[in-house]
C-alpha cells in the first residue's frame, strides 16, 4: 500500500514539475504556450461529447427535460474529472476522454424496451453503473488475459478504429446529418465553408512557425466561424440565453440513485458494450504509444487507460451521464503536433471542468456548425488509420499478417457498409445483435484475435512437407 501511494504521489507531482516543455510528458511548459494547446484539445472533443447523450435522450423523449440538462451538465463534468484522473493517476498519458458513441445503440433499445421517458433513462444509469463496475473489476486483470492478444491484433484495432472515424470526419465536413434536409441555405455552402476552414488549417501549418503551427486546428475553426458569422442564418444562437442565474452558473447535480433499475439483460448487455470500449481503449493506449513515443506501452499504461475508463463510467451514472472512453480524436492531435505534456492536456481538462458550471459558455460552443468542425478535423479523423497502417507496417507484412489484414477488413468492416444485413436483423427483432455487428472495431478484433491464434505463424507448411518428403 506504501508503494502504491509513493508511485501515486510521483505520478501527479511529475506534471507539476518546473521547467518543461510541450513536447515532455511532464513538467510545467509556458502557459501561453500550454493554454491554446489545450483549448484545441477542447476543441476537438467537445460537441462529441455532448453528441450521444443528445441521441439518446431524444430515442426517450426526454430531448427538452431537466434531465437532459443534468446530463449533458455531468458529461462535461466528468470528462474534465476524469481526463484529470488519467493524466494524473491513471495512464499517466496525454489522453482525454468523453461520451462514447459505442452504447448509443443499446441504449436506444435499453431505454424503448423500459417504456421510455425517465423509466428507460433510469434503467440505463442502473446498467451503466452496474456494468461499469464489472468492466473496471476485469480490467484490473488485464495484465493476465491481455497476453493472449498477439501483437498483430492492437494494430488491426487502431486502423479499424480510424475507419469508425471516417464517416464522422466526413460527415462534418458536409454539415452534419441534418444539412440535406435543411432548406434555410443552399447545401453548397456547407462543403464550402468546410473547404475553407481545412485550406486555413493547412495554410497556418504550412506558414506558422515553430511550435505555433500545430495550433492548426485552432486557427481553422476561428477562420470558419468568422465566415459562418459574415453569413446569415448559418449559426444558431437560439440556444445562447439567459433567463436566470442557473443560465449563467450552475453545478452538476447528482442523479437520484433510488430511481435506478438493474434489470439482467440490460446489465449484461450493457457489460458486452463495455467489454467493446476497452478494445477501443487498448487500441488508443497503443497508438499513441506507438506512434508518438516510439514504444509500445507498458501494462501498467494500459491498466490505468481501461481502469480509469470503467471507474469513470461509474461515476458518471451517479451524474446521470452515459459511459465514457478515450477519444480518437484527440489521440489525432498528438499523433500530429507530438504535444505530449500532460499538463496541457490538464489545462483542457480544467476548462471542460469550468464549462460544466457555466451552461452559457458550452451553449457557445454548441453554435460552431459542424461543416467547420468537419474542415478542421478531417485530417486528424484520418491520421489514426494511418497510424495503424504504421503500426502494421512495424508489425510485418508477412503473410499471416495480410491474410489476417485482409479478412479483418473485408469481414469486420465490409459488412457494416451492407444496409440491407442490418435491416433484415432488425426486422427479424435481433436489434442488439445488429448494433454489435455494426461496430467495425469489435468485428474487426474478433476476427483479428481468432485468427491470430488459428492460422500458423509459417504460412508454408505444406510446401515444406512436400520438400521434407521430397529429400
Amino acid at each position: 500500500m506504501k508503494g502504491f501511494f509513493a508511485d501515486l504521489g510521483r505520478g501527479i507531482t511529475s506534471v507539476f514539475r518546473k521547467g518543461g516543455n510541450l513536447f515532455e510528458s511532464d513538467g510545467i511548459p509556458p502557459l501561453g504556450k500550454a493554454i491554446p494547446f489545450g483549448i484545441q484539445h477542447i476543441l476537438a472533443m467537445f460537441v462529441a461529447n455532448v453528441t450521444p447523450i443528445l441521441i439518446v435522450l431524444e430515442s426517450l423523449g426526454l430531448q427538452n427535460s431537466d434531465v437532459a440538462t443534468q446530463a449533458m451538465l455531468g458529461a462535461l463534468f466528468m470528462a474534465g474529472l476524469g481526463t484529470a484522473m488519467q493524466l494524473l493517476m491513471g495512464a499517466r498519458l496525454p489522453i482525454v476522454i468523453g461520451t462514447s458513441f459505442t452504447f448509443v445503440g443499446v441504449f436506444c433499445t435499453v431505454g424503448a424496451s423500459a417504456g421510455g421517458g425517465e423509466a428507460g433513462y433510469y434503467t440505463i444509469l442502473g446498467s451503466v453503473l452496474a456494468g461499469g463496475l464489472i468492466s473496471t473489476f476485469l480490467c484490473l486483470f488485464v495484465r493476465w488475459w491481455g497476453k493472449l492478444i498477439k501483437p498483430v491484433v492492437p494494430c488491426v484495432v487502431v486502423f479499424a478504429i480510424g475507419l469508425s472515424l471516417l464517416n464522422s470526419g466526413a460527415t462534418q465536413f458536409i454539415g452534419g446529418e441534418g444539412a440535406l434536409a435543411q432548406t434555410q441555405l443552399p447545401y453548397f455552402v456547407y462543403p464550402l465553408v468546410a473547404a475553407a476552414t481545412l485550406a486555413a488549417a493547412l495554410l497556418w501549418q504550412l506558414l506558422a512557425k515553430g511550435v505555433w503551427k500545430n495550433l492548426n486546428v485552432v486557427f481553422g475553426i476561428a477562420v470558419g466561424y468568422l465566415i459562418c458569422l459574415c453569413i446569415p442564418g448559418m449559426i444558431d444562437f437560439s440556444a445562447v440565453t439567459v433567463t436566470g442565474v442557473e443560465d449563467v452558473i450552475t453545478y452538476p447535480h447528482l442523479a437520484d440513485v433510488t430511481k435506478m433499475k438493474f434489470e439482467a439483460v440490460p446489465i449484461a448487455l450493457t457489460t458486452a458494450y463495455f467489454l467493446m470500449s476497452v478494445v477501443e481503449g487498448i487500441g488508443d493506449c497503443t497508438a499513441l504509444c506507438t506512434d508518438v513515443l516510439g514504444r509500445q506501452p507498458t501494462t501498467r499504461e494500459i491498466t490505468g487507460t481501461v481502469v480509469t475508463d470503467g471507474f469513470n463510467s461509474v461515476l458518471c451514472s451517479l451524474f446521470g451521464a452515459l459511459p465514457l472512453t478515450t477519444f480518437a480524436q484527440n489521440v489525432g492531435i498528438v499523433t500530429q503536433t507530438k504535444v505530449v505534456n500532460r499538463f496541457t492536456v490538464l489545462i483542457g481538462a480544467i476548462l471542460l471542468l469550468l464549462v460544466s458550471l457555466f451552461p452559457v459558455a458550452a451553449n457557445v460552443l454548441l453554435t460552431i456548425p459542424q461543416c467547420v468542425l468537419g474542415g478542421a478535423m478531417v485530417i486528424l479523423f484520418g491520421s489514426i488509420a494511418v497510424v495503424g497502417i504504421k503500426m502494421f507496417a512495424k508489425a510485418g507484412f508477412s503473410q499471416k499478417n495480410v491474410l489476417i489484414l485482409s479478412l479483418s477488413l473485408c469481414l469486420g468492416f465490409g459488412i457494416t457498409l451492407v444496409p440491407q444485413f442490418f435491416e433484415y436483423l432488425r426486422s427479424a427483432g435481433l436489434n442488439n445483435l445488429a448494433d454489435m455487428l455494426s461496430n467495425n472495431v469489435l468485428n474487426m478484433f474478433v476476427i483479428a484475435f481468432v485468427l491470430s491464434w488459428v492460422l500458423p505463424d509459417d504460412m508454408d507448411i505444406s510446401f515444406k512437407r512436400k520438400k521434407q518428403g521430397e529429400e
